[in-house]
C-alpha cells in the first residue's frame, strides 16, 4: 500500500482498466468516478466504512470487485445494480451485515465469495437463486456470530439456501454453513446424484438430529478440504467395517485437511482414521471426549479393510482445548511422519502422548502447553522423556 487515505483524484480514474488500492488506510468512497473501461478494483485491506450509491455508477465494465478485509464496512450500496458485467465479487472478512436485494441484478456473476462475514445476517429471497450464471459460492463461517433467529434462509430454514444454491446450474463450486439436518441431509442426497457439486468446506453449527449420520453419509463430499462441527449433538460419527472398506474404495475423505471439532458430545473420534490427509486437527471444549481413537472401535474393522492406512500419517497440526475428560489420542506410539507441533491446553487427564525418541521425535516436534500438565506426563522410558524436553513450549 502507498499509504492513502482516500481513493485517488477522479481524473485518475477515466482512461485505466485495472485499479489497485490494497492494504491502504482509506475509509470512505464518496466521489463518482468516471471510468468505462474499469475491468478489476482491487479495495482489500482497508478501513473501508462507506461506499456511496453513486461510487459504481460509471462502472459498466467492472468484471472483477475485491472488498476482501474491511472489516468496517457493513453495508454494500444500492448502487451496485450498475455493475452489469460483475462476475466475480468478494465480500469475505467484512462487517457485511446484509446483502441488499440489488445484489439479484448481477447476472453475469459468476463467483460470489461471502466467507467469514461472521456478522452477516440477512440474505434476502430469491438473490441466490437469481445469480444464474454463479459457478462459486463461497459462504464457509458465513453468519457464525449472528443468533440463530436472524434470518429464515441462514438459520433457522437452511433448507430454503440449500434448495437455492441447488437450483444453480452451472455452480460447481461450493463452501456453506448449514444449521439445520433437513438442510444437511438434501445436500449429501444431491451430492449422490448425478450432477455432483464440489463442496471444499462445510460447517455444521446447531445441528440437531445428528446421531442419525454415519461417517459414510459424508463420503459422498469427494472434495471436502475442510470439515467444521461447531455445537451439534453428535456423540458420534458411526464406522463399521462395511461403509469403511465402501469409503476407502470410493476415496471417501480423501481431500480432507482440517478439521475442527468444538463444543460437541463426541465421546470419540475414531472416525478420523479415515481422513488419511488431514493436516490439522483441532478438538476443543468437548466435555464429554474420553480418546480421540478408540481401539474397541478400531478393532471392530478387520486389518484387511484397514491395510496399507497410515493413520494421521500427514497430520501437522494437533491442537486439543479444553477437553477435560481426554485421557487417550492413542493408546499405541504413533509414527507422526509430519507432524509439526502438538499443542494441549486444559486437558489435565491426559497423562500420555503416543509419541516415542524412535518415531514421533525424531524430526524435532514442537509440544505446546502448560507445566503442571507436562511435569504430570507420564512416559515409558527415560531416553524417550529425555529427547521430549527440547520439544517442549510453555504456555505457562
Amino acid at each position: 500500500g502507498a499509504g492513502l487515505t482516500g481513493a485517488p483524484r477522479i481524473g485518475m480514474w477515466k482512461e485505466i482498466t485495472r485499479m489497485s488500492l490494497m492494504q491502504n488506510a482509506i475509509q470512505n468512497l464518496t466521489e463518482t468516478p468516471t471510468c468505462p473501461h474499469l475491468r478489476a478494483l482491487f479495495l482489500h485491506s482497508n478501513h473501508l466504512g462507506t461506499v456511496s450509491n453513486n461510487f459504481f455508477h460509471s462502472m459498466a465494465s467492472l468484471r472483477v470487485l475485491i472488498f476482501l478485509y474491511n472489516r468496517s464496512l457493513e453495508n454494500l450500496p444500492l448502487g451496485i445494480l450498475n455493475l452489469v458485467s460483475l462476475q466475480h465479487l468478494d465480500l469475505s472478512w467484512t462487517g457485511i451485515t446484509t446483502l441488499p436485494i440489488e445484489l439479484k441484478y448481477l447476472v453475469n456473476l459468476k463467483c460470489l465469495n461471502l466467507e467469514y462475514t461472521f456478522c452477516l445476517s440477512r440474505i434476502p429471497q430469491p438473490v441466490i437463486s437469481d445469480l444464474k450464471m454463479l459457478r462459486a459460492l463461497r459462504m464457509f463461517e458465513c453468519g457464525f456470530k449472528v443468533e440463530q433467529e436472524a434470518d429464515r434462509i441462514l438459520f433457522g430454514d437452511s433448507e430454503v439456501l440449500v434448495e437455492e444454491l441447488l437450483a444453480l446450474k452451472h455452480l460447481n463450486l461450493l463452501t456453506v454453513t448449514l444449521q439445520i439436518f433437513g438442510a444437511l441431509q438434501r445436500l449429501l442426497n444431491y451430492c449422490n446424484s448425478s450432477r455432483s457439486i464440489n463442496t471444499q468446506s462445510l460447517c455444521l453449527r446447531h445441528l440437531n438430529n445428528s446421531n442419525l449420520l454415519s461417517a459414510f453419509s459424508f463420503a459422498s463430499l469427494r472434495h471436502l478440504w475442510t470439515l467444521h462441527l461447531y455445537f451439534n449433538d453428535f456423540e458420534e460419527l458411526n464406522i463399521d467395517a462395511g461403509e469403511v472398506k465402501r469409503i476407502r474404495e470410493t476415496r471417501g475423505f480423501h481431500s480432507l485437511q482440517k478439521v475442527y471439532i468444538n463444543y460437541s458430545k463426541f465421546r470419540h473420534a475414531t472416525w478420523l482414521v479415515l481422513a488419511p490427509r488431514a493436516k490439522v486437527i483441532r478438538i476443543s471444549n468437548c466435555q464429554r471426549l474420553q480418546e480421540i481413537i478408540s481401539m474397541e472401535k478400531l478393532g471392530e474393522i478387520s486389518a484387511e479393510v484397514m491395510d496399507n492406512l497410515i493413520l494421521f500419517g500427514r497430520l501437522e497440526y494437533l491442537i486439543l482445548e479444553g477437553l477435560q475428560n481426554l485421557k487417550s489420542i492413542h493408546s499405541s506410539y504413533l509414527p507422526f511422519p509430519r507432524l509439526k507441533e502438538i499443542c494441549v491446553w486444559k486437558c489435565a487427564e491426559l497423562k500420555k502422548l503416543p509419541l516415542d525418541c524412535n518415531q514421533g521425535l525424531e524430526q524435532k516436534i514442537i509440544i505446546k502447553g502448560q507445566d503442571r500438565w507436562w511435569n504430570e506426563l507420564q512416559w515409558d522410558d527415560q531416553a524417550t522423556q529425555n529427547a521430549s524436553l527440547a520439544c517442549f513450549q510453555s504456555l505457562y
